[in-house]
């Protein structure tokens, strides 16, 4: 017998009517008429009266009532209380990572941790890129994951950790589309045709490695400085707006190329490539960071200071 039976039972009983009673159970009347069916298969003798208007119990339905009534919520609070008991228990990994890192790739890797390792907490910490590794020295967090790109130096503090590549998460240049679905701005564009640009700012590592990007390729540029330092939220929404060309991370708008409210500015020779890197110290981490760190490292890519890989992971894979 499934527990959702008696549920049915008890909401057959308040409503006396099977489409209420299935509307509240948020079944069509066919699936739950069914599995009143299957009780009533289950208990070897009708439960209702449908011929009565509202349906009443017959004398089955009567004895099975008070049962019914002191076994479901038991059972349901136990349920909750042992799940909540499991997440309390559950092994906790703390992370710090620049903001970019949290809006897609963090949620993608939690999905993973927790299919592969079972059930696992992880609490993060964001902050500027350029906080990162003085955060994570300082003892912040159990991992770090970071964004590296070869144009920028890598903070000094990343040099007594170690680090692997766990995938990527290209600058995607997205606007919004015209009609028929066509993007608002075409790379490359015509000569003489300046490049509406939605910036970051200097202050921003995305921001200086996207504005040195823009400035080598593009011949003319209207940057649109709308907004003092925004995040990739603020920028993500101004390009949905219409307002010029933003380059995304891909793991903050890949549901929005897939229904359309953002379109591709290019062929896919413009987007400009960003590692993403796991560091951790270089001594023994709690259990649950051992087991993060083990599972991620099998396979991935040991960072070599000196070059850059030219070939990495999709976030996706994550």
């Amino acid at each position: 017998m499934e527990l959702y039976w008696l549920q049915d039972f008890l909401a057959l009983v308040r409503s006396g009517n099977f489409s209420r009673a299935a509307a509240e159970r948020h079944v069509t009347q066919s699936a739950f008429s069914r599995r009143i069916q299957a009780l009533e298969d289950w208990v070897g003798s009708p439960l209702f009266d449908r011929s009565a208007h509202p349906v009443e119990l017959t004398r089955a339905g009567q004895q099975l009532l008070p049962i019914a009534v002191t076994s479901v919520e038991p059972l349901l609070d136990f349920r909750a209380s042992m799940r909540s008991s499991a997440i309390d228990s559950a092994p906790t990994v703390s992370f710090v990572m620049p903001t970019p890192c949290s809006a897609g790739i963090f949620p993608a890797l939690l999905a993973r941790l927790n299919r592969e390792l079972g059930p696992l907490v992880c609490r993060g910490s964001v902050k500027r890129i350029d906080e990162v590794a003085e955060r994570y020295a300082a003892g912040e967090a159990d991992l770090a994951l970071s964004y590296r790109h070869p144009s920028l130096p890598r903070p000094r503090e990343f040099d007594e950790l170690d680090a692997i590549e766990i995938g990527d998460d290209p600058l995607v240049p997205v606007c919004a589309p015209q009609r028929r679905g066509m993007p608002g701005y075409s790379l490359p564009l015509p000569a003489g045709t300046p490049l509406v640009y939605l910036p970051y700012g200097r202050s921003s590592f995305i921001g200086r490695i996207v504005d040195d990007e823009v400035a080598r390729r593009v011949p003319e540029v209207r940057a649109q400085r709308l907004f003092d330092d925004p995040l990739i939220f603020v920028l993500k929404e101004l390009a949905l707006q219409g307002l010029g060309v933003a380059w995304i991370p891909r793991s903050t708008i890949e549901r929005n190329l897939a229904d359309g409210s953002l379109v591709r500015a290019d062929d896919g020779t413009w987007e400009i490539p960003v590692t993403v890197e796991l560091l951790r110290r270089r001594k023994r981490l709690s259990e649950p960071a051992e087991a993060v760190w083990e599972l991620l490292n099998r396979g991935a890519t040991p960072v070599d200071r000196g070059s850059a890989v030219r070939k990495l992971r999709s976030v996706g894979d994550l």
